[in-house]
């Protein structure tokens, strides 16, 4: 097969002595220096893209510039028309209250006869005064208010408005209704529209909104008020009032005249407004109501409720909830007369300009989308990137250009001269593999010549390092295998330990809990017999109570026992509460031969102590001498611990059981004897529920009582505290089936007559020794009334008298015998 050619074989199969080491790096160094013009031409590019960049900022910033500029121009403009309008509506009632003052003070007025209210006025059903629908204004009298001739006479000048104010209404479509109302709570409303047979009973023109805010102890300055804006109910839509106060000449208060204004006109205006592609405008008033909302804002600010959906003022404080986006937006729109801001809504940023309107004290506010301001700019943008982009591009190509040839040069110089450590490369490979006999020869005559010289040593040192290093872990090995047994053994010791302490945590009886505690000592420590020994009750011998060996139950059936203190290991650690090893027991001068233990080569005996006293005796014996170690002393020490601990905790238990069985025993008694003296005084046997009603069932009826013949008895006892004290009987046709279902609703009955029956008779119980202690309160109460002794018994004889419904009560003195005999 025919090899393939190699640039850097090629270069490999060079030799090149003239140059050392750092001669050669140089070399290589100089070809890398071409790289410089990559640095150069990214820093080409880079200023490219920020020139670009910042002449689109510069158009960005000229465009967002000057398209905020045209919004607050357009909304400064709307606002000043609205403005414009608001005014000529306060001349308008500044005109209004001019002409009603100056009809109010013209004497040649009063004089003449233009109307006459006695003859032109009539009484409804009602009791108000109306006049006739035919006249230009309607005028209102409360049935409560006489006709007077002051009144009279005041009606017949204010007629006089007829003159002024239809031309006023004519002239200004925007005013739908002009009235005046007096201190004697008379009204003359323009246009007439019957207001006496619409008008509300008991309406009183002096409580209304517009007269209370006018009237002069709540406008000392007699200016024009304007109401907060609500919508009219004869469909004008939004509208808002105008009243000032009418004085006379003499400073006196007549009344106020009231003028209101629709808003149709301004709201047209305000949703008309063409504000970008999707913006839209509003009012916001003095009190943060939202003005002529249109469908866009319902949706920007979450505004949901179906209540603020068809109205077309929007109070926030009404909704049931406000969005952070309509809060962040009045917050600011309140806070300064006018100004622009932007808030992100529905993830989309938008800019809000407002300005106000000083005479009604509302904010003009526009919402535009800002994508939508800066669209002219898009196409600017995009040619200077895509110059931007095409300059960069080219630049980008030759810089990659130039990179490749300069890769390419510092390749194959690099392989060059790097070649010499091909060999050295191969030789560390098969010391990888373990072949430590590996040498390399390289005749460069620079310093790879004398690194190969030195990896040929550490090579060398290698190979003895190795050779040493396989000895030491083989004998770590062995080391470790043991390590590993020890810890075996550990684990199962204290595994035994945990088996122990649960066994204990679990309430058992002795007779349960000890045998198991030798089986689990005898399989986790590996001893072919563990016994538990008990002192008796004379501490004089050790009982063996519990083993696990064939032996040990033998000497269980015939109740081995050792003398404390004189036979063998146990005698000895029950005696002095200490633990007694005899790792040999051939040499041991205490260990007592047993004939049914011949394998025992060692055994341990350790005291079962609880405080002061020694309960008995742990042991252990093992076929192996030399079978206990110091770390085996400590588990099993830690497990007679724990098995002292479970002696006395089973004394413990065994005595509170009987505790608690006494108890019980005397809690039924008291309960059983309650409720048979209970059944005994009321003489009812029970009660009986039937279509008519419930009524109590006497002892005598009780044993009268018979089933019919075409019913049969369900019952089901009555169990308080679990003494049955009664049953819950139900009659039921024979030929009916009672299902399961049925018994378990006549059961939760049966429980629940249960419950409410103790509730009863505790309730008696507390109720009469409630009796007793008033009683026997009143009686000491009495007796403390007087000094007298003598008259201190009568009246204890006589409350006692009355207290029991007895006929005689006695006292006598009580005769102690005295040291001498004699009574004292």
């Amino acid at each position: 097969m025919k090899q393939r050619f190699s640039i850097q074989d090629w270069f490999a199969n060079l030799r090149d002595g003239r140059l050392n080491l750092r001669g050669k790096i140089t070399v290589g160094n100089m070809a890398i220096t071409f790289i410089v013009i990559v640095i150069v031409g990214a820093y080409i590019s880079s200023r490219i893209q920020s020139a670009g960049q910042q002449l689109i900022d510069s158009v960005d910033a000229n465009a967002r510039s000057r398209a905020e500029e045209e919004l607050v121009s357009a909304n400064s403009e709307q606002a000043a028309f609205l403005e414009s309008f608001f005014v000529s509506m306060q001349n308008a009632a500044v005109v209004a209250s001019s002409t009603m003052r100056n009809i109010l003070i013209n004497d040649q007025l009063a004089d003449t006869t233009y109307w006459d209210a006695a003859s032109r006025l009539h009484r409804l059903p009602s009791g108000a005064l109306d006049n006739s629908n035919a006249e230009a204004s309607s005028v209102y009298l409360p049935a409560n208010i006489p006709l007077t001739d002051a009144l009279s006479k005041k009606l017949n000048l204010l007629k006089y408005s007829e003159m002024t104010f239809p031309a006023m209404l004519k002239g200004n479509p925007d005013i739908v209704a002009l009235y005046f109302g007096g201190e004697s709570k008379e009204l003359i409303y323009y246009p007439n529209i019957d207001f006496s047979n619409i008008a509300p009973e008991g309406f009183d023109p002096t409580k209304r909104d517009w007269y209370i805010a006018a009237r002069p102890n709540n406008n000392p300055q007699n200016n024009i008020v304007w109401s907060a804006p609500y919508e009219d109910a004869a469909n004008h839509g939004i509208v808002i009032t105008i009243s000032a106060p009418i004085i006379d000449r003499l400073s006196r208060f007549q009344g106020v005249i009231g003028m209101d204004i629709q808003l149709k006109r301004v709201t047209e205006l305000i949703s008309g407004a063409k504000i970008g592609e999707t913006g839209y405008a509003f009012l916001v008033d003095s009190q943060g109501q939202l003005l002529s909302l249109p469908q866009n804002g319902y949706t920007d600010f979450r505004i949901t409720d179906d209540s603020a959906k068809v109205s077309a003022i929007v109070n926030p404080s009404e909704l049931s909830s406000v969005s952070s986006e309509l809060s962040q937006m009045l917050e600011k729109v309140q806070a300064d007369p006018q100004g622009m801001f932007t808030i992100i809504i529905r993830g989309a940023r938008r800019h809000i300009v407002f300005d106000d309107i000083p005479e009604v004290n509302y904010k003009l506010v526009y919402v535009v989308p800002s994508s939508e301001l800066f669209s002219g700019r898009e196409a600017i943008v995009e040619q200077i990137s895509a110059e931007t982009r095409s300059t960069v591009n080219v630049s980008m190509l030759l810089i990659a250009a130039i990179f490749i040839i300069a890769a390419a040069a510092s390749f194959f110089i690099s392989s060059y001269f790097t070649s010499p450590l091909n060999p050295l490369n191969e030789a560390a490979g098969e010391i990888a593999k373990g072949n430590f006999d590996t040498y390399v020869v390289v005749k460069s005559r620079d310093e790879l010549q004398t690194l190969a010289a030195t990896f040929n040593t550490m090579a060398n040192a290698i190979k003895d390092l190795v050779t040493s290093l396989e000895k030491r872990v083989s004998e770590r090995t062995a080391d470790l295998q043991r390590v590993n047994q020890e810890g075996e053994r550990r684990r199962k010791q204290y595994e035994a330990i945990a088996k122990v302490a649960q066994s204990i945590g679990v309430r058992q009886n002795l007779r349960e809990l000890l045998p198991q505690i030798t089986q689990v000592i005898s399989e986790q420590f590996n001893f072919y017999h563990v016994g538990i020994f008990l002192n008796d009750a004379a501490q004089k011998y050790a009982v063996l109570v519990a083993a696990n060996s064939e032996g040990g139950r033998r000497m269980l059936e015939r109740g081995h026992q050792l003398r404390i203190g004189s036979q063998g290991i146990v005698g000895y650690a029950t005696e002095t509460k200490r633990a007694r090893i005899a790792l040999d027991v051939g040499y041991d001068s205490v260990y007592f031969n047993n004939p049914d233990l011949p394998e025992t080569r060692s055994e341990v005996a350790l005291p079962l102590v609880e405080g002061d006293v020694i309960l008995g005796a742990l042991d252990a014996q093992s076929k192996e001498s030399n079978a206990f170690s110091d770390k085996d002393l400590e588990a099993l020490s830690i497990l007679a611990d724990l098995v002292g601990i479970a002696i006395q905790n089973a004394k413990l238990y065994d005595q509170m059981d009987r505790s608690l069985a006494e108890a019980e025993s005397a809690s039924r008694q008291f309960f059983s004897e309650n409720w048979s003296r209970l059944s005994q005084e009321s003489q009812i046997a029970g009660y009986r529920y039937t279509a008519q009603g419930a009524s109590p069932i006497s002892t005598a009826e009780d044993e009268e009582a018979e089933t019919p013949s075409d019913r049969k008895q369900v019952q089901v006892p009555i169990v308080i505290h679990g003494l049955e004290v009664g049953e819950l009987s139900i009659a039921v046709p024979t030929t009916e089936t009672i299902r399961s279902n049925q018994m378990d609703l006549v059961r939760a009955v049966a429980d629940r007559v249960a419950v409410i029956a103790e509730n009863a008779r505790l309730f008696d119980e507390t109720r009469r020794r409630a009796e007793r202690e008033r009683l026997v309160s009143d009686i000491t109460t009495k007796i403390r009334g007087t000094n007298d002794p003598q008259e201190m018994i009568a009246t204890a004889v006589k409350e006692l008298r009355e207290a029991l419904k007895v006929s005689r009560v006695e006292i006598t003195s009580q005769k102690n015998p005295s040291s001498n005999g004699e009574p004292q």
